[in-house]
């Protein structure tokens, strides 16, 4: 008679994977479903789309808007490529173009990831921490919430940088595309040049220029009207307290605004800006110089937020790809104690601190002044933005194993 199998033991390390992953997705799902099917942000979109469909003007409503923030403006205010995407969403009924964008997004999200974890094949703690720290990312969450774009670009700038590093020029094709559709990844045009990959920022500008000229071509009227009038509207950026760039917080403390008491009232505080953008670049090429190509690429991520002129909490989706490897490189390298406790406190802040609801809620009385005089509030206020920088800083420490 034959021997019976043994019976498998469930190992206890595959069991408590499975919870945290389980527990995380229970979260997020329970996240998705209390957006409903109804996002502020793609209400905008849809609006677009049927101007599209209709030939109507794609950015009246943002020119004539009497808020004299532009950035505030609830009105489409990206390329004219991005309405030619989302117009077939607009022939749908409401409820469904929600539905499907919101499958567009997580699609998207599930594609990079998948990307990257069968590019690199992690160890499996790994794979269950990058999915936990993916899920409960609060800027993810902010995201979903809203039906923002922001998920289809992080697949395209991951894409993009996965074949530019692993030696494919044309996929710099991707982040041109990227870069159609919502202009800050075209910082990354300065990523490849200063990489000295002439055929790779080759590429991605064919990709660019493509998509737009053929928006261009569809849509030359509203092409020219986002050039003339919506970028340079849009350039100078907001003071308000949720933009969590470095043009942003420098406008909050060094400037006269509508919405801080600034420390002192610099002039020249966009100057000190776009200086101040120079001198990170330089930094991030100079302490980059020698190491791997992954790694360059991965740690001039955080710039794309931090440069941008304006920089809601959604548009820090982008850097989930610096947090997926670094998860990886320290589980390589054994969880070396003082960079996983640096990553855990990194995410953290994203995900916790950036939500408490320190000081005077908005627009209540004293909000304003606490912004930048309440060391408590303004710790809190500008947690991403924080959080961000310091993973600029960090990233290479971080990545160190590969």
């Amino acid at each position: 008679m034959p021997a019976a199998l043994a019976p498998r033991k469930l190992r206890p390390a595959f069991v408590a994977q499975s919870v945290l992953m389980g527990s995380a997705l229970a979260v997020y799902l329970f996240v998705l479903g209390s957006a409903g099917l109804h996002h502020q942000d793609l209400d905008p979109y849809l609006v677009a789309g049927r101007h599209v469909w209709n030939g109507e003007p794609l950015y009246a409503t943002f020119l004539q808007h009497p808020f004299p923030d532009p950035t505030l403006r609830p009105a489409f205010i990206y390329p004219p490529a991005f309405a030619l995407l989302i117009a077939p969403l607009a022939l749908l009924p409401g409820a469904m173009a929600n539905l499907v964008w919101l499958i567009v997004g997580q699609v998207s999200l599930a594609a990079a990831m998948l990307l990257v974890l069968r590019w690199l094949r992690p160890p499996s703690w790994a794979v269950a921490t990058l999915v936990v720290a993916t899920l409960t990312f609060y800027p993810l969450w902010i995201d979903v919430q809203q039906g923002q774009a922001n998920l289809l670009v992080l697949l395209l700038v991951t894409a993009g940088i996965a074949g530019v590093v692993q030696g494919h020029p044309r996929f710099g094709a991707a982040l041109g595309v990227a870069a159609a559709l919502k202009l800050t990844p075209l910082i990354l045009l300065a990523w490849l040049l200063l990489e000295r990959r002439g055929r790779e920022a080759a590429w991605m500008m064919a990709g660019f220029t493509a998509v737009s000229g053929m928006a261009a071509i569809f849509r030359f009227q509203d092409t020219m009207a986002f050039a003339q009038h919506v970028l340079p509207a849009l350039a100078p950026g907001t003071a308000f307290y949720a933009n969590q760039s470095l043009a942003g917080f420098i406008e909050r403390i060094g400037s006269t605004n509508p919405y801080t008491q600034p420390w002192i009232d610099l002039r020249w505080a966009p100057l000190l800006a776009a200086a101040a953008g120079i001198a990170l670049v330089a930094f991030w090429f100079w302490r980059s110089s020698r190491r791997p190509a992954l790694v360059r690429a991965a740690t001039f991520l955080p710039l794309l937020p931090l440069l941008s002129s304006v920089t809601w909490g959604h548009h820090l989706v982008i850097l989930l790809p610096v947090i997926w490897l670094s998860v990886i490189a320290l589980a390589e390298a054994g969880w070396p104690v003082a960079p996983a406790v640096t990553l855990g406190g990194l995410l953290l802040m994203f995900s916790v601190v950036s939500r408490w609801p320190a000081g005077p809620a908005f627009n209540q009385t004293g909000f304003r002044l606490a912004q930048t005089t309440d060391p408590m509030v303004f710790m809190v206020a500008n947690t991403l933005f924080f959080a961000t920088f310091i993973l600029f800083l960090a990233a290479p420490w971080l990545l160190r194993s590969r």
